[in-house]
């Protein structure tokens, strides 16, 4: 009977949990560092919109408290210059994502680990030349440690099981699996485009409005500025989280995925099933490619 557990993280190589550690990290430290560099801007904007003046110097106050704003928004971006989380985020994850493809091929006995005429050594060592071969290719990131075996026991038993065994749990743990997570984030980016642009429009709408009724009278505040500098961060945070490739490229995924799957039922052999493997990971990688190719367009 095919094993019904769930096939988690922690049954993955050192290499893909010390780079996901990695990846997760940097990508919390770029996106925490983007939010606040733009809210210092947007509060540092929205305190010139009015005075107020103290003491015998005349001092405007909230000016002073715009400029601390403005300097925390600068210290904030030297930090992102300087230590280029986003480069590691991205770069991270293609290791961890690389070694993710390799284990899964490994552990079912997928294209190219699936030759009979290899021992069980040998493969072992060719799975190892190629994680040698991913942490060479990004010998400039930092990986996080892990102190776990470099080839889990969960890969090495599952080579030992039977074809069928190897198929249901490929196709449920890993297919399905990964088709399931395309399409809530799918959804999720389309839904939240769909927010962020209703809640552009709103303020550029409220722009127009506060422009017109400080043009007309002195009494109003002159919101636009501040208006435009809301918009403007909102349009860099919609880039940086870019959630309408993001809905595009895994709604494509998950068309990728569904051929696959039906590709592998149909297999008639052991073989050609194990091609299919290839070449349902290769969809995969295809989307990881895309995914890194857009993160690190100029």
């Amino acid at each position: 009977m095919p094993d019904q557990r769930k096939v988690t993280d922690d049954d993955m190589p050192q290499l893909f949990q010390a780079a996901d550690k990695a990846s997760l990290n940097a990508q919390s430290a770029f996106v925490n560092g983007t939010r606040y560099r733009l809210g210092l801007v947007v509060f540092a904007a929205a305190l010139g919109v009015t005075a107020w003046r103290v003491g015998p110097s005349d001092v405007d106050v909230l000016a002073l408290i715009s400029t601390l704003f403005f300097v925390g928004a600068l210290l904030v971006e030297g930090f992102l210059w300087k230590s280029r989380p986003d480069k590691t985020w991205y770069d991270a994850r293609a290791i961890a994502e690389s070694a993710k493809t390799l284990a899964w091929k490994y552990a079912v006995r997928g294209e190219p680990f699936n030759s009979v005429e290899m021992s069980e050594e040998d493969t072992t060592r060719s799975l190892l030349d190629r994680f040698n071969g991913i942490k060479k290719q990004y010998s400039h990131v930092e990986l996080e440690a892990a102190n776990v075996s470099a080839v889990s026991q969960w890969m090495r038993e599952q080579r030992l099981k039977s074809w069928s065994d190897r198929k249901e749990i490929y196709r449920r743990e890993r297919l399905v699996d990964q088709k399931n997570w395309y399409a809530r984030k799918a959804k999720y980016n389309k839904e939240r485009s769909t927010q962020w642009r209703i809640a552009l429009v709103v303020a550029e709408f409220l722009g127009v409005v506060a422009s017109l009724l400080s043009a007309f009278s002195e009494s109003v505040p002159l919101l636009g500025p501040a208006l435009a500098a809301l918009v403007t961060a909102g349009v860099a945070w919609l880039e940086t989280k870019q959630h309408d490739f993001n809905a595009r490229a895994y709604s494509a995924a998950v068309s990728d995925l569904a051929q696959a799957e039906t590709r592998l039922d149909i297999a008639e052999d052991e073989a050609a099933w194990a091609q299919e493997v290839e070449n349902a990971e290769e969809a995969i990688s295809r989307e990881h490619t895309l995914w890194l190719a857009s993160r690190n367009e100029p």
